[in-house]
């Protein structure tokens, strides 16, 4: 089973995928390649694989993703290295790449996390974003759900202080497709 997570920037994708993992043992988080400066928060082989842009680009040069894409400046991307078709699979993914995901696994199932615009503001600028930067972000959202929505499975709002109801949506999703897998 592969479960495609994608979305809105700030829209909870990290915080749901660990909720998932902690219900879902099961499953393995496809760890995303990414150019990059670590957060403060965030751990190196845990919350991504963070590595150097000249990295990135000689790693892309080798034919070693299976897909990235340049986003804010940074490259992110997946290492063919990481997916592993015997394991059940939760792959967070950039929008505009989800259409890919759908070809080269037409059985996954992607679910698209959206959030409103004031929480998406107010999470960048706590994360030190500039307001051109975080404008700039909200356009790419903007035109990726417009080009790529019809490629995602699920639409889901993750309401502001409502993550358990978010959440427990995507959990039946899950329970769905795995009693259909039966």
């Amino acid at each position: 089973m592969l479960i495609v997570l994608t979305g809105k920037t700030a829209s909870g994708k990290d915080t749901i995928i660990a909720k998932i993992l902690t219900k879902y043992p099961n499953f393995k988080k496809i760890l995303t390649t990414t150019s990059r400066a670590i957060r403060e928060d965030e751990r190196n082989g845990i919350d991504y694989n963070f590595i150097s842009r000249k990295d990135f680009e000689e790693k892309i040069n080798r034919g070693e993703f299976l897909e990235y894409v340049e986003y804010g400046g940074n490259f992110y991307g997946t290492e063919k290295s990481q997916i592993n078709p015997d394991q059940n699979l939760i792959w967070k993914i950039d929008p505009s790449m989800a259409g890919k995901a759908k070809q080269i696994f037409p059985e996954c199932i992607i679910i698209y996390i959206t959030v409103d615009d004031n929480t998406v503001s107010t999470r960048l600028k706590e994360r030190g974003l500039s307001q051109s930067e975080i404008t700039a972000r909200m356009q790419d959202d903007r035109q990726f759900f417009n080009s790529y929505s019809s490629k995602y499975d699920h639409i889901i709002e993750n309401v502001l202080g409502k993550l358990e109801v978010t959440v427990n949506k995507v959990f039946q999703i899950i329970e769905d497709y795995q009693k259909n897998l039966k």
